[in-house]
């Protein structure tokens, strides 16, 4: 008999008096200039834990890297900034916002918090819908080993069951143990009682559950449980589930060089290629409004490109991102998407536009606007077990650092308790 796919576990929770200073939104949604800053006036923002190679010093390493974010962890720790739960327990969370502030649209999502059982990312409970870089996994494996702690939850969903929102609504009209806004979004915690988690785990044994955020976390998952094969706390990771209606998918926009170095007029027609090139005046022009539709921007210009139609608008082949790693990166551009090489980096809907073109502006590059894929899109093309190239989706908001931490017992934790 296989272990329960989520379970509950001996959590730590971050202080309500230090829950402003350390949790953190999520690393991708910040360019590495903003972090720097963050990090630089805030030295207790989580974000100088969930570093990336981005933010690797001038001159600096990779190993380098991986001190500076223990040398932050140990300092949140031996601040007292957690506080260990008693008793072993799965957490309610809710997100939410009044459209204000960096979010613009009212929303409300309640899920649940618990371990995720990594063999169900490869026996077929979980299913996937992205391809991941080797590169990326093994640093956020290496991560995981030094820091000794996950504080950055894998977002799943399934399909919506009333009876679980009912459950989890009724333990949130309670006073929150956890209150803090975070770029606008409010971010709320009740710890389930141990009669409660008893309670709530038949309701989640069944559910068919899907990666809706964290693919890379999820294979650094897998690599760290391979690596600590006698540590039983890496064989679960920090999971959040939420239903699939409470999910809102963004466009993860793509920059990448084109390898021919062609004029915006060449390039123009050899994008012809692929569908209808029309030049436009401004980025709102060129914003795709439908599927099928590609913002071209290059050299200070903007084009639209209308895709030719496709005869199976259900498979991956069809999806736009697929349409664009296929006919548009590599065909036109010259670039293998899923290679450690290609140079092709993604900017999310929500860290704007305006960034997109000023990389693209320092550098040269090809920017490549995209049309979100819907959250079922999403849930069919991983339920045939197919795969979408990196970073096809980005679901907003996405949960922050450091609400939670899930102890390992090893590297800046190794003289804990394992959660």
């Amino acid at each position: 008999m296989s272990a329960p796919l989520l379970a509950p576990f001996q959590g730590w929770l971050i202080r309500p008096e230090w829950s402003d200073r350390v949790v953190a939104s999520a690393t991708d949604s910040k360019t590495p200039e903003q972090r720097k800053a963050i990090v630089k006036n805030n030295p207790f923002s989580y974000l100088g834990v969930t570093r990336t190679p981005d933010d690797i010093p001038e001159q600096g390493s990779i190993d380098e890297l991986s001190a500076l974010s223990t040398q932050t962890f140990t300092r949140i720790i031996q601040s007292g900034a957690y506080q260990p739960s008693d008793h072993a327990a799965f957490y309610v969370y809710r997100m939410s916002s009044e459209g204000e502030g960096d979010c613009q649209i009212p929303f409300t999502q309640i899920g649940l918090v618990g371990a995720l059982d990594v063999e169900g990312l490869n026996d077929g409970r979980v299913l996937t819908h992205e391809n991941v870089r080797p590169e990326r996994t093994s640093l956020i494996a290496d991560h995981l080993h030094h820091v000794g702690a996950s504080a950055s939850p894998i977002a799943l969903t399934h399909m919506a069951m009333p009876e679980l929102q009912e459950f989890l609504g009724a333990a949130s009209e309670a006073e929150p143990e956890i209150d803090v806004v975070v770029e606008g979004i409010r971010n709320q915690v009740w710890t389930l009682s141990t009669r409660d988690t008893s309670a709530i785990q038949p309701l989640v044994e069944d559910l068919v559950l899907f990666i809706a955020d964290g693919h890379h976390r999820c294979a650094a998952a897998i690599e760290g449980r391979d690596a600590h094969k006698n540590n039983a706390a890496f064989s679960r990771t920090l999971a959040v589930m939420f239903p699939h209606d409470h999910l809102r998918v963004e466009a993860f926009h793509r920059r990448a060089p084109d390898r021919s170095a062609r004029s915006t007029a060449e390039l123009a027609g050899a994008l012809s290629a692929a569908g209808t090139i029309i030049p436009v005046d401004s980025m709102e022009a060129a914003r795709p409004r439908a599927r099928g539709e590609i913002g071209v921007y290059h050299h200070r210009s903007w084009s639209r490109l209308l895709l030719d139609p496709v005869e199976h608008p259900t498979t991956l082949a069809s999806l736009d991102v697929e349409r664009l790693r296929r006919e548009i990166i590599h065909q036109v551009l010259g670039c293998d998407e899923l290679s450690e090489d290609s140079n092709v980096d993604y900017v999310p809907e929500s860290t704007g536009i305006s960034e997109l073109v000023a990389r693209c502006d320092a550098d040269g590059f090809v920017g490549l606007l995209l049309h979100p894929p819907d959250i079922s899109d999403i849930m069919a093309i991983a339920a045939l077990g197919q795969l979408m190239p990196p970073k096809s989706s980005f679901i907003y908001p996405k949960a922050p650092s450091g609400v939670f931490l899930q102890v390992l017992g090893v590297g800046a934790t190794s003289h804990l308790t394992p959660s």
